[in-house]
Protein backbone atom coordinates (compact mmCIF):
# COMPACT_ATOMS: atom_id res chain seq x y z
CA UNK A 1 0.00 0.00 0.00
CA UNK A 2 2.98 2.18 -0.30
CA UNK A 3 2.11 3.26 -3.84
CA UNK A 4 1.78 6.95 -4.33
CA UNK A 5 -0.92 8.56 -6.46
CA UNK A 6 1.42 9.15 -9.38
CA UNK A 7 2.24 5.45 -9.70
CA UNK A 8 -1.42 4.45 -9.45
CA UNK A 9 -2.44 6.95 -12.12
CA UNK A 10 0.46 5.90 -14.39
CA UNK A 11 -0.59 2.24 -14.10
CA UNK A 12 -4.21 3.21 -14.69
CA UNK A 13 -3.20 5.19 -17.78
CA UNK A 14 -1.09 2.27 -19.10
CA UNK A 15 -3.97 -0.15 -18.51
CA UNK A 16 -6.43 2.20 -20.22
CA UNK A 17 -4.13 2.60 -23.24
CA UNK A 18 -3.62 -1.17 -23.44
CA UNK A 19 -7.40 -1.70 -23.20
CA UNK A 20 -8.05 0.84 -25.97
CA UNK A 21 -5.41 -0.78 -28.20
CA UNK A 22 -6.90 -4.24 -27.63
CA UNK A 23 -10.41 -2.93 -28.29
CA UNK A 24 -9.21 -1.35 -31.56
CA UNK A 25 -7.50 -4.61 -32.55
CA UNK A 26 -10.74 -6.52 -31.82
CA UNK A 27 -12.67 -4.03 -33.94
CA UNK A 28 -10.24 -4.55 -36.83
CA UNK A 29 -10.45 -8.34 -36.54
CA UNK A 30 -14.27 -8.19 -36.50
CA UNK A 31 -14.20 -5.97 -39.58
CA UNK A 32 -11.86 -8.39 -41.36
CA UNK A 33 -14.15 -11.27 -40.45
CA UNK A 34 -17.23 -9.52 -41.78
CA UNK A 35 -15.52 -8.37 -44.97
CA UNK A 36 -14.17 -11.88 -45.56
CA UNK A 37 -17.62 -13.38 -45.10
CA UNK A 38 -19.22 -10.91 -47.51
CA UNK A 39 -16.48 -11.51 -50.11
CA UNK A 40 -16.94 -15.27 -49.74
CA UNK A 41 -20.71 -14.97 -50.19
CA UNK A 42 -20.31 -12.66 -53.19
CA UNK A 43 -17.70 -14.94 -54.76
CA UNK A 44 -19.95 -17.95 -54.32
CA UNK A 45 -22.89 -16.02 -55.76
CA UNK A 46 -20.83 -14.84 -58.71
CA UNK A 47 -19.58 -18.34 -59.48
CA UNK A 48 -23.06 -19.81 -59.15
CA UNK A 49 -24.47 -17.06 -61.36
CA UNK A 50 -21.86 -17.65 -64.05
CA UNK A 51 -22.52 -21.39 -64.10
CA UNK A 52 -26.26 -20.83 -64.15
CA UNK A 53 -25.90 -18.33 -67.00
CA UNK A 54 -23.87 -20.77 -69.08
CA UNK A 55 -26.36 -23.56 -68.40
CA UNK A 56 -29.28 -21.30 -69.26
CA UNK A 57 -27.56 -20.23 -72.48
CA UNK A 58 -27.19 -23.81 -73.67
CA UNK A 59 -30.73 -24.72 -72.63
CA UNK A 60 -32.11 -21.75 -74.54
CA UNK A 61 -29.99 -22.57 -77.60
CA UNK A 62 -31.34 -26.10 -77.48
CA UNK A 63 -34.91 -24.83 -77.16
CA UNK A 64 -34.35 -22.41 -80.03
CA UNK A 65 -33.18 -25.20 -82.32
CA UNK A 66 -36.00 -27.46 -81.11
CA UNK A 67 -38.62 -24.80 -81.87
CA UNK A 68 -36.91 -24.19 -85.23
CA UNK A 69 -37.27 -27.86 -86.10
CA UNK A 70 -40.93 -27.98 -84.99
CA UNK A 71 -41.84 -24.81 -86.90
CA UNK A 72 -39.59 -25.52 -89.90
CA UNK A 73 -38.24 -21.98 -89.51
CA UNK A 74 -34.98 -21.05 -87.81
CA UNK A 75 -36.08 -17.43 -87.44
CA UNK A 76 -39.34 -18.39 -85.73
CA UNK A 77 -37.65 -20.83 -83.33
CA UNK A 78 -34.93 -18.43 -82.27
CA UNK A 79 -37.51 -15.60 -82.22
CA UNK A 80 -39.60 -17.44 -79.62
CA UNK A 81 -36.54 -17.79 -77.37
CA UNK A 82 -35.65 -14.13 -77.95
CA UNK A 83 -39.21 -13.12 -77.02
CA UNK A 84 -38.92 -15.13 -73.82
CA UNK A 85 -35.67 -13.32 -72.96
CA UNK A 86 -37.32 -9.98 -73.73
CA UNK A 87 -40.20 -10.87 -71.40
CA UNK A 88 -37.69 -11.84 -68.72
CA UNK A 89 -35.90 -8.48 -69.09
CA UNK A 90 -39.21 -6.61 -68.75
CA UNK A 91 -40.08 -8.57 -65.58
CA UNK A 92 -36.66 -7.81 -64.06
CA UNK A 93 -36.90 -4.10 -64.93
CA UNK A 94 -40.35 -3.80 -63.36
CA UNK A 95 -39.21 -5.65 -60.22
CA UNK A 96 -35.99 -3.67 -59.78
CA UNK A 97 -36.88 -2.41 -56.31
CA UNK A 98 -37.92 -5.84 -55.03
CA UNK A 99 -34.73 -7.42 -56.35
CA UNK A 100 -32.56 -4.65 -54.86
CA UNK A 101 -34.31 -4.97 -51.50
CA UNK A 102 -33.84 -8.75 -51.51
CA UNK A 103 -30.11 -8.45 -52.28
CA UNK A 104 -29.69 -5.77 -49.61
CA UNK A 105 -31.43 -7.97 -47.04
CA UNK A 106 -29.21 -10.93 -47.92
CA UNK A 107 -26.08 -8.82 -47.43
CA UNK A 108 -27.33 -7.38 -44.12
CA UNK A 109 -28.25 -10.87 -42.92
CA UNK A 110 -24.78 -12.12 -43.79
CA UNK A 111 -23.17 -9.26 -41.89
CA UNK A 112 -25.37 -9.72 -38.82
CA UNK A 113 -25.19 -13.53 -38.65
CA UNK A 114 -21.75 -13.35 -37.05
CA UNK A 115 -23.08 -11.19 -34.22
CA UNK A 116 -26.08 -13.46 -33.62
CA UNK A 117 -23.86 -16.54 -33.35
CA UNK A 118 -21.56 -14.77 -30.88
CA UNK A 119 -24.54 -13.59 -28.82
CA UNK A 120 -26.05 -17.09 -28.78
CA UNK A 121 -22.75 -18.59 -27.65
CA UNK A 122 -22.36 -15.99 -24.90
CA UNK A 123 -25.95 -16.52 -23.71
CA UNK A 124 -25.50 -20.29 -23.63
CA UNK A 125 -22.38 -19.92 -21.53
CA UNK A 126 -24.19 -17.60 -19.11
CA UNK A 127 -27.10 -20.02 -18.74
CA UNK A 128 -24.71 -22.88 -17.99
CA UNK A 129 -22.90 -20.77 -15.42
CA UNK A 130 -19.63 -20.79 -17.32
CA UNK A 131 -17.60 -17.58 -17.51
CA UNK A 132 -17.14 -16.01 -20.95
Amino acid sequence: MGKDAETVFRELKDDTVAYAELKLELLKINAYERISKVIAILSYGLLLSALTLITLLFVMLTLGFLFSKWLDSTVAGIGIVAAFYLLLVVVVVFNKNRISLKVTNIIITALNSIDHRKDATANAKKENGKPE
